[in-house]
């Protein structure tokens, strides 16, 4: 159950979750008493089917994220372990302990290893002959709150956040993403500045906690870049992506949406007071 070099696809994170899941199934083979060893082997097996379910999610991720042909080849195959796991597990008890251990050793090879060496590995091999497509976030009309300005803003962070990833040669990728964070870093700012002018001049109810939500992505952004230099590439795109998602895609539909509302209720009132005056 020893990880090898051979098996490294070139994705940090899937070698890591591949490593991880090699030493929890070495966890079944460790030495306890007799009387214990079958209650190990079902707690490692429970363990070891939890966390390949996760690393099957983040590895079918990784596929569709650099457009890898074959995804729904592997959904299937993945299935089909995750199936063998559950089906094994169920059948434990109905064998002695030498065969359970014997069998389990014959599937781990199955489930992992052979999996890793003849399908995996096709992974990293087509990445040699194809481009991997450049990661981008797309503004939506639906993220509009109806004001030119805060709109455009918003479609300015967009695009800077997708300068991140855009394909350079491996030893520009860091400088990339690093004065991308910081063009981020001073786009939002004045971002932040003038859409709370906008919420101010039409006397948003809600501005102080809206205030408070734009400081607090500040903080995590600039905790963020003091982080970068210690971080690996992949960690940062990772990180940088989840960061966008939440401080600008959700906090643009869960809470720049409101400000739209709001003033739409103003309008209401206007007409209402008009119609009230008619």
């Amino acid at each position: 159950m020893n990880w090898n070099e051979l098996y490294s696809l070139g994705s940090k994170k899937i070698d890591t979750e591949h490593k991880m899941l090699f030493k929890i199934a070495a966890e079944a083979f460790s030495v306890v008493s007799p009387d214990k060893k079958l209650l190990k082997i079902k707690t490692v097996l429970k363990k070891l089917i939890e966390y390949t379910k996760i690393h099957f999610n983040d590895e079918e991720q990784y596929m569709q994220s650099i457009g890898y042909p074959e995804l729904n080849t592997q959904k299937d195959h993945h299935k089909k372990i995750i199936i063998s796991m559950n089906n094994f597990t169920k059948q434990l008890s109905k064998k002695s302990l030498y065969d359970v251990e014997k069998e389990l050793a014959r599937l781990i090879e199955i489930w992992f290893i052979h999996h890793i060496v003849y399908e995996d590995k096709k992974i990293s091999q087509w990445l040699l002959t194809h481009d991997i497509p450049e990661y981008t976030f797309s503004w939506k009309n639906s993220y509009s709150i109806k004001n030119t300005t805060i709109d455009a803003e918003h479609q300015e962070l967009f695009k800077i956040a997708s300068e991140a990833f855009k394909n350079v040669p491996e030893n520009e990728r860091i400088n990339k993403i690093k004065n991308t964070l910081n063009k981020l870093s001073d786009y939002f700012y004045k971002h932040f500045k003038d859409e709370e002018e906008y919420m101010k001049s039409i006397k948003y109810d809600k501005l102080d906690s809206h205030k408070k939500i734009h400081q607090d992505i500040i903080k995590t952004l600039n905790n963020f870049l003091k982080r970068v230099p210690k971080m690996d590439i992949e960690d940062i795109e990772e990180e940088l992506k989840n960061f966008i998602e939440k401080s600008l895609v959700s906090h643009i539909l869960e809470e720049d949406k409101k400000i739209t509302l709001w003033v739409k209720y103003l309008e209401d009132l206007k007409e209402a007071k008009e119609l009230r005056e008619m």
